[in-house]
């Protein structure tokens, strides 16, 4: 059974259901007895054994297929996951070795025939999470919650950004810098490879 083989059975299951209904009703006003109300009772039992057992057996494949497909896509996901670190790790690791070889020669950058480096300073600044609540969350929710801003079962969460730092004022002590030496690669215009 397909699914549009369930969908044509639930249709006919309601008409059935009406015309049993029509059948019923003419009974209860008239009184005659009609024959028809015994086979439409028959076919309905039939047409809702059809859907239990092969509709659920057929959507029940169709589910466990699905979820089996997932799982596959899930671990197709993690498996690439895990080799982009791993390549993010070796570009690391390469990237390191020849800021260490620039520095151990005394060299700030080494053209070659294909690509060239040139040594260079990553700045990174993060946002000490631990230290902006310690800070300032139990004063931030103190406020909202005094003003009725936020009712008692809502959580405020704090975020500082560098970017919103005015230019002329010193970095606040909840960011962290850190600097790391690197190198910079490039390929010559109209290197082949």
């Amino acid at each position: 059974m397909h699914y549009a083989e369930i969908k044509d059975q639930e249709t006919r299951l309601f008409a059935l259901k009406r015309r049993f209904f029509e059948l019923q009703y003419e009974l209860e006003d008239t009184g005659e007895y009609n024959p028809e109300i015994d086979e439409l009772q028959k076919e309905i039992c039939e047409v809702i054994d059809d859907l239990a057992v092969n509709g659920t057996d057929t959507l029940g494949r169709w589910h466990v297929s699905v979820e089996n497909e997932l799982k596959t896509l899930k671990a197709e996901k993690a498996a690439i996951d895990r080799r982009i670190k791993a390549t993010n790790n070796t570009l690391d690791f390469i990237k390191d070795t020849i800021t260490q070889l620039l520095a151990i020669t005394g060299q700030e950058q080494v053209k070659g025939s294909l690509y060239s480096y040139k040594r260079t300073r990553s700045v990174t600044t993060k946002v000490d999470t631990e230290l902006l609540e310690s800070k300032y969350q139990a004063d931030v929710e103190n406020v909202l919650r005094s003003a009725e801003v936020i009712p008692d079962y809502v959580t405020v969460k704090l975020d500082a950004k560098v970017s919103l730092v005015p230019d002329e004022m010193e970095l606040p002590d909840v960011f962290v810098v850190t600097g790391k030496d690197t190198v910079r690669f490039t390929k010559p215009r109209g290197a082949k490879e």
